[in-house]
């Protein structure tokens, strides 16, 4: 079974775009389309969504339009009916089944992170960092508000999404290049001037990435022993600190899953869980663990 929307991008240049921009914005839009269910997941426990088929519908020139058809592909009718009626119990889903604004917010925020994860690699100016956080925070009320979670819930959820895709930075650039060819020049998510990307923001992201893949790696873990060695009880990412034995000995930087009850760690200096890890890579060459997603506590 499948549940059809679209989405469309809209650059406002005013001068005809080279081939490469345009059909490379298209794969990167594909490529970060094709993240947004684990977004989607994450905010609705309980969805399965078994892949993503995205279809041209429409290009036109001048100002660049691109329109597009989304089809998030269930398993069976019976999977996909327990889903959308668990969905519309949870969420705010008919906006999501019959319009496209909490798509696009995911796909803006998701590129406004992929941005500010570049500019900080690449040890960008602060002012970058602000721009795109101001644009991105726009699209995080937006999408809290329709999907129902709180603010830093919606913000948690893509944070960690643009860390454990570590393409997805290179593809936001690819989305916005178009964009920078035109010192004005914006983008207008599904015609909504309220899901823009700004010509300041625009301007803030960079041109290019690095090789993201020397600068750090993303495994998953399951069932792993984890020493607590810090808490924060008034925060999922702040003050939390583990050690992971079967990973390495160092006393790593941890982040929860939003869904995590802070009380259900309370005491514990041990505990099994599912983590992903970040690792980065020294001069050397030699990696170690950065920083600690905690996903889910074994039962």
């Amino acid at each position: 079974m499948e549940l059809i929307t679209g989405q469309s991008i809209y650059y406002s240049n005013k001068n005809h775009l080279p081939l490469e921009d345009v059909a490379g914005s298209l794969l990167a839009l594909k490529a970060i389309i094709e993240i947004t269910p684990e977004v989607l997941e994450r905010l609705a426990p309980g969805l399965h969504i078994q892949k993503v088929g995205v279809f041209v519908n429409e290009i036109k020139s001048g100002s660049l339009w691109e329109d597009l058809i989304v089809k998030f592909i269930w398993g069976n009718q019976e999977k996909f009916s327990e889903d959308i009626t668990g969905l519309r119990k949870d969420l705010k889903i008919d906006a999501f089944i019959s319009n496209r604004p909490l798509v696009g917010a995911i796909i803006g925020a998701l590129v406004m992170g992929g941005g500010m994860y570049l500019v900080k690699k690449l040890n960008g100016s602060e002012e970058q960092k602000q721009v795109l956080q101001a644009n991105q925070n726009i699209f995080i009320v937006s999408g809290a508000e329709l999907s129902g979670v709180t603010e830093s819930q919606f913000k948690s959820v893509i944070d960690s999404t643009v860390l454990r895709n570590n393409h997805l930075a290179k593809e936001a650039v690819k989305v916005v290049r178009p964009a920078k060819r035109d010192s004005n020049g914006t983008i207008v998510f599904n015609q909504d001037k309220a899901a823009e990307i700004s010509a300041r923001a625009v301007q803030a992201m960079p041109s290019n990435g690095p090789d993201e893949d020397k600068i750090e790696a993303i495994e998953d873990f399951q069932n792993v022993e984890i020493q607590i060695r810090a808490i924060d009880l008034d925060s999922t990412k702040r003050g939390w600190a583990a050690v992971i034995p079967s990973i390495d000995s160092r006393r790593t930087k941890m982040h929860l899953d939003p869904h995590l009850k802070l009380t259900d760690l309370l005491g514990k200096t041990v505990v099994s869980g599912d983590v992903t890890v970040v690792f980065k890579y020294d001069d050397a060459g030699n990696r170690y663990p950065n920083l600690v997603f905690l996903r889910n506590l074994s039962k």
